[in-house]
């Protein structure tokens, strides 16, 4: 402890700046009554120094050696207090009157400058711990569709992804901790996202662009799942959390603990789930339009068995902290709809065999995470963060026992942040990004070629409080580089109302070898906001930003059948005519601009509160799938082999990536009123557009309303909710209609009295059980949610 404090010492001097004498800071937090506020935050920026207030508001930091004083008071239930001294040289004593809010305010830490929820400029949802263990699904997108603006691609309930405002895939970032998950959840829908919120602390969510923070690739949004994997303070003393459940839509049993200590200079985290589920029960068949030999009541190869066991290590001191951390993820699943496809030569009773049993994703990842502050560095900085992560994911679609497809993703993701004493009032961030990922696709779906990707930013991020106003302006310059291999590219298509008279014009081989210079995109984004409290316990928030993104390898490089969606791909690169004609020249392609303008109002005191967000978003070179009416012919057609009688020809669908202006807008609102100290009312909605030209993108969610009844006491926590969504009928030209449908949900938790926060629970989803197809699904006729179903389960807290 002395080497390192006189080597931080030397460090100081070269730099030119000494050491401060130790000194008091202590004062008094009170709420607008004068009364005391208890158990709230105070921290001292650029330092680890953390206390909480006595019952009678009180705080101390004594010995504080550091010369600048920026102090911050966070409480859930107040609106965040700081108050910057400046350097000072002397004992202060400084006092804090909290304004209350009647929402949950709660610290993003998705935000690089750490603002609040009620602090931010663009809309964000946060849930919090507790409400976190009340959703808990078993996957990400199931887990969140209930928050205004946010959907989820279910497939099945064995894999989904968040959809935020429409947006999904290589629009919305997932991470960790914010470090990338570097999974290939972006490539494709039935690849379940590998981060998991069984041990989170809390999940945030960014709603509309993110780029400034995050790259382009999160210009409809950011998903941030947040844990304490890297502890960056020793814990006062061991504490952690044990659960178990049963659910019987899918004999489900389920499983998780997390313990956290240390001792001294060090900490420690270790967490781990399991999960193992059987085919999920729905109401009627599986397929919108069965045939005669398909099993009501069950959706096949919905399955899942799953384990994650995560450790972590951090070494703390009064400088700052450093941690690293391993995460190993197992994970076999059924995807419901998706049959592999068999070379010719196989026997066709295995073929039979193989489709009964159908296609399974057996996953392998081991993550590794680093993470570091360094407090008061250097004169004019609070802090340097450092973080990074290394993630080997692999996984091989099964086809009965055989591997028909092995994906494998090895990315790497660094971040570098400084953090600046305020300038005339302003306080901000200055950061730089580095991210590498390496992808392989090897065997029948491998319809993209392995591809290198390296992306490297530097971003800005500045606010300024005047008044009762935060004004925010931030800009980030990003560059994207794509080294792909060569690519087989074969199409055999013919038109969907073709005729015999005209087979004979494609008769003749369409196959290419491509061969891939160097794809390099510069993507620059910025953006302006302020959040104006105009009178107290009401705000409106207002950002205009510029982003760009540069399209993802699966957009550029696709060329093949993609199984899971059912449908032949062919990306950017490749020119393409109206007649499925590939020609041997490559296109240049440009990055997607979109001008995004966010307003929201909140309203967080007295007895109720709301948020409501309205967006308008006017992209130039969006980036789409697009129907060209034509059908990838299999290899049995393109060989002349008929089919049997009654059977429809074999092929897919070849949809084409291009590039059009498209407008997308919305709005999102949530609201409560406490009825008494333990009755409230809950309400939510959103509603998304989204056209090219004149016409609709696909899978774009319906309008949805949701109401909750909540009940809480000292012992007893209750819920009942209704969700409405409506028809979806404003659809693509090659999608069909989805009709509306209601969920009705209830919980109730009961916790024991004595020492331990031991409860018991049980919950019920689909009550009614309701058929529903998601029309965000790409398999909405072929895999409803899942019917009525029953939890219980216990918890332990210590």
């Amino acid at each position: 402890m002395k080497n390192k404090t006189l080597i931080g010492l030397a460090v100081l001097a070269a730099l030119g700046s000494s050491p401060a004498m130790a000194k008091v800071v202590k004062g008094t937090v009170n709420n607008a009554q004068g009364e005391p506020v208890q158990g709230a935050e105070v921290r001292i920026e650029g330092s680890k120094r953390v206390t909480y207030t006595n019952e009678l508001g009180h705080y101390l930091f004594d010995n504080v050696k550091i010369e600048h004083i920026h102090l911050h008071v966070y409480s859930s239930d107040y609106v965040h207090g700081d108050n910057d001294l400046g350097n000072v040289s002397s004992d202060q004593t400084v006092d804090f009157t909290l304004v209350p809010v009647s929402v949950e305010n709660i610290v993003v830490t998705a935000s690089v400058l750490g603002s609040s929820v009620l602090e931010s400029v663009t809309p964000v949802s946060v849930i919090g711990q507790d409400e976190l263990r009340r959703l808990q699904a078993e996957t990400l997108g199931e887990t969140l569709k209930k928050t205004p603006g946010v959907h989820s691609t279910y497939f099945g309930p064995v894999s989904s992804s968040p959809v935020i405002r429409g947006n999904d895939g290589p629009r919305v970032k997932i991470v960790q901790n914010s470090l990338d998950v570097s999974d290939v959840s972006r490539i494709g829908p039935d690849h379940n996202v590998a981060a998991n919120s069984s041990s989170a602390t809390q999940v945030e969510i960014l709603r509309g662009p993110a780029t400034l923070q995050y790259g382009s690739g999160a210009i409809g949004g950011v998903v941030n799942v947040v844990d304490q994997r890297i502890p960056n303070e020793v814990p006062a003393e061991l504490s952690g959390e044990v659960e178990a459940n049963y659910a019987t839509v899918n004999n489900g049993k389920y499983g998780r603990f997390n313990l956290n200590g240390g001792q001294n200079n060090f900490a420690f985290h270790v967490d781990g789930f399991s999960r193992k589920t059987g085919n999920a029960d729905i109401p009627g068949f599986a397929s919108a339009e069965p045939d005669g030999d398909e099993e009501a009541g069950v959706l096949e190869n919905s399955q899942m068995d799953t384990t994650s066991i995560t450790a972590g290590l951090s070494l703390v001191d009064e400088e700052g902290y450093f941690g690293f951390a391993v995460e190993k993820l197992d994970n076999l699943y059924g995807v419901p709809g998706h049959h592999g496809h068999h070379e010719d030569g196989k026997e066709e009773g295995l073929e039979e065999e193989h489709e009964e049993e159908g296609t399974r994703l057996d996953v392998d990842m081991t993550r590794y995470q680093a993470a570091g502050e360094w407090y008061s560095p250097i004169a004019g900085l609070s802090t340097i963060k450092f973080a990074a992560a290394y993630t080997d994911y692999e996984h091989v679609e099964l086809e009965g026992d055989d591997i028909g497809t092995r994906f494998s993703n090895k990315g790497s993701d660094m971040r570098l942040t400084a953090h600046h004493k305020d300038i005339a009032d302003w306080h901000g961030v200055v950061g730089v990004q580095y991210h590498n990922s390496d992808y392989i696709a090897d065997g029948d779906e491998a319809f993209t070629p392995p591809t290198e990707t390296q992306t490297a930013a530097i971003f800005l991020i500045e606010q300024k409080k005047v008044g009762s106003a935060l004004f925010e302006f931030g800009g980030r310059l990003e560059t994207t580089e794509y080294s792909a291999q060569d690519m087989d590219f074969e199409l055999e298509a013919v038109a969907l109302d073709h005729d015999e008279e005209h087979e004979d014009a494609h008769d003749e081989e369409h196959a290419h070898t491509f061969s891939f210079d160097d794809y390099r995109f510069v993507s620059s984004s910025l953006s302006a906001g302020v959040n104006w409290e105009y009178t107290p316990g009401y705000s409106v928030a207002v950002t205009l930003s510029r982003n760009e993104r540069a399209p993802s390898q699966q957009e550029l490089f696709s060329a093949g059948q993609h199984l899971a969606t059912q449908t032949f791909e062919v990306g950017l690169v490749y020119d393409m005519d109206e007649d499925g004609e590939v020609s041997d020249t490559l296109k240049p392609v440009k990055e997607e601009v979109s001008t995004n303008l966010d307003v929201t109002f909140r309203k967080f005191s007295g007895i109720g509160g709301y948020s409501l967000s309205f967006f308008y978003n006017d992209a130039s070179d969006y980036i789409y799938q697009s129907a060209t009416g034509l059908i990838a012919l299999s290899e049995h057609e393109e060989e002349g082999v008929e089919e049997e009688a009654g059977h429809e020809e074999e092929g897919l669908p070849v949809y084409y990536f291009r590039q059009a202006d498209a407008r997308l807008y919305g709005l999102e609102a949530e609201g409560f009123i406490d009825l008494s100290n333990t009755l409230r009312v809950s309400l939510f909605g959103d509603y998304i557009r989204a056209k090219i030209d004149s016409e609709d993108l696909p899978r774009i969610p319906p309008l949805r309303l949701g109401s909750t009844l909540s009940y809480q006491d000292d012992s007893v926590n209750a819920d009942v909710s209704v969700t409405w969504y409506n028809e979806q009928d404003k659809v693509a030209s090659y999608e069909t209609t989805t009709d509306s449908y209601t969920l009705v949900d209830a919980s109730v938790e009961y916790t024991m009295p004595g020492d331990l926060e031991w409860s018991v629970y049980a919950r019920a989803n689909n009550l009614l059980d309701e058929e529903a197809r998601v029309h965000t699904s790409f398999i909405k006729d072929m895999a409803p949610l899942p019917g009525r179903n029953f939890t219980v389960g216990t918890r332990l807290v210590f």
